[in-house]
C-alpha cells in the first residue's frame, strides 16, 4: 500500500511503500525539546520504501548534539524527517496524510518521560476542542 505525507505549508511531500507494524514513541529529553510535547511519535521506514514527491530541497537539518539531528521544512518547522541514517528514515507519524492502520509499538526512553505525561484524576478527552462534545474515552 502507498501512502502519502507532508509537513504542514505543504511544500514537503514525500509517499512510502507497504505495511508497517506499529509506531515509535520516543520520550527522551532530546525529542521533547524538538518536538514540544511528549516526545516523537515515528514510523521506522527502510530508505528503499521512501520516496520525496516534493520539497526535497526545502529541508534544513539542525545537529542538536553529535549524534542527534532534526530535519525540518524551512517554511513552516514541521519535523520531517526527524532523523535519517544510512538504512531508515524515521519519519515523524504526524506528518502522514493518509491512516496508517497501525497503533503503538515501541516506548523507547520511556524511563526518561517528562514527569506530567500522565493522566490526573478525572481528565476530560474531548472530540475537538474543549467546549465541544466529549470523546469516549473508554
Amino acid at each position: 500500500m502507498r501512502r502519502k505525507g507532508s509537513c504542514l505549508c505543504g511544500a514537503l511531500s514525500y509517499a512510502i511503500q507497504g505495511e508497517f507494524d506499529g509506531v515509535w514513541m520516543c520520550h527522551c529529553s532530546n525529542c521533547r525539546k524538538a518536538s514540544g510535547g511528549t516526545g516523537n511519535t515515528i514510523v521506522v521506514v527502510p530508505r528503499e520504501r521512501f520516496e520525496w514527491l516534493s520539497g526535497e530541497d526545502h529541508r534544513v537539518t539542525y545537529t542538536l548534539r553529535p549524534s542527534y539531528t532534526i530535519t525540518r521544512c524551512k517554511t513552516c518547522g514541521t519535523p520531517l524527517p526527524a532523523e535519517e541514517d544510512d538504512s531508515n528514515i524515521y519519519l515523524t507519524a504526524g506528518t502522514l496524510d493518509d491512516p496508517l492502520d497501525a497503533g503503538f509499538k515501541n516506548h523507547i526512553f520511556y524511563g526518561s518521560r517528562a514527569d506530567w505525561e500522565r493522566d490526573q484524576e478525572q481528565t476530560r478527552y474531548f472530540v475537538e476542542r474543549s467546549d465541544g462534545p466529549e470523546a469516549d474515552h473508554s
